[in-house]
């Protein structure tokens, strides 16, 4: 009995001997850096307005967990440090890269350096356009378009319109469009598309529409002085409307006798010995849109 316990604590003594000696081994063992296998930058063609990422692939021989500093270089200059990278100065064409080195809190691994991505340019875009004149008749020789246009990258803009006149696409893209050429009526509309184009990129469409609308009367002739006698004044104004309405005259001032046919707009009546008198008339369309006149007539006998 007294020999069989005597074997049992050897064989105790030499298994935590053994046991201590296997846990200083491992204490004692070298810690291997961590290592870099790939660095890639994200998104692979970014804008002036992306933030860039590194997506890092690593390992470590121990399984120690890994942090990374990682440096960002801007047309091979340093120029910040952190994991992702955004810069105001960046402009189209610059060249963007990141060094990133590993670390296991114990040892620094050696750096790798990304590839380089190249800042692509940004589409411009339309945010509203304007027509001028704001309002558009029969009678208005032209339009012409401006647009407030977004660019990111400064980039010098020209401005393409195509413009659709009563289905008919014009094989113009200017920004003016010259409406005589057209038979257009009130209540026609024209209508378009208007892109941004910065050289590289065009930008999105914008669609507009110009409407013709009713157009006031207007004169047939520019006469500012007429000649009549002073007791049969009979003088029809040069006045009609573009769009064909039936036109309603009437006498804003004149002196006493003399009236105006309403549906033919003529001025009659006697001023006795007055030799000029001034004359204001109005005439309006079947919508409602008027023209006001002064006249200046000149009596003889």
């Amino acid at each position: 009995m007294k020999s069989l316990n005597r074997l049992l604590a050897i064989l105790l003594i030499l298994f935590v001997t053994r046991c201590g000696d296997d846990q200083g081994k491992k204490k004692g063992a070298a810690n291997t850096p961590p290592k870099i296998n790939e660095v890639v930058l994200q998104p692979a063609m970014p804008t002036i307005q992306s933030e860039i990422t590194a997506r890092i692939l690593s390992s470590d021989k121990e399984g120690d967990p890994i942090t990374y500093k990682v440096k960002w270089f801007l047309n091979g200059n340093e120029i910040g440090e952190g994991m992702s990278f955004r810069h105001e100065e960046v402009v189209k064409g610059d060249k963007i890269s990141a060094e990133v080195t590993p670390y296991d809190g114990k040892a620094w691994g050696e750096p790798l350096r990304s590839s380089e991505v190249s800042v692509i340019g940004t589409p411009p875009k339309i945010l509203s356009v304007h027509i001028s004149p704001e309002s558009v008749f029969v009678t208005t020789p032209q339009a012409v378009i401006k647009a407030l246009v977004e660019d990111p990258d400064k980039d010098s803009i020209r401005l393409v319109v195509h413009w659709l006149v009563e289905d008919n696409v014009i094989p113009d893209t200017s920004t003016v469009i010259q409406l005589q050429q057209f038979d257009l009526k009130k209540n026609d509309v024209i209508t378009g598309s208007a892109f941004a184009d910065d050289g590289e990129f065009r930008s999105e469409p914008f669609y507009f529409e110009v409407a013709i609308l009713n157009a006031p009367p207007v004169f047939s002739t520019e006469i500012d002085s007429v000649k009549c006698t002073p007791d049969n004044i009979n003088y029809k104004l040069p006045i009609f409307d573009p769009d064909g309405d039936s036109l309603t005259f009437e006498i804003l001032d004149a002196p006493y006798g003399v009236t105006i046919d309403a549906k033919n707009g003529i001025i009659q009546g006697s001023v006795g010995e007055v030799e000029s008198f001034e004359i204001s008339v109005r005439a309006t369309d079947t919508e409602g849109a008027y023209l006001d006149a002064k006249f200046t007539l000149s009596t003889s006998p």
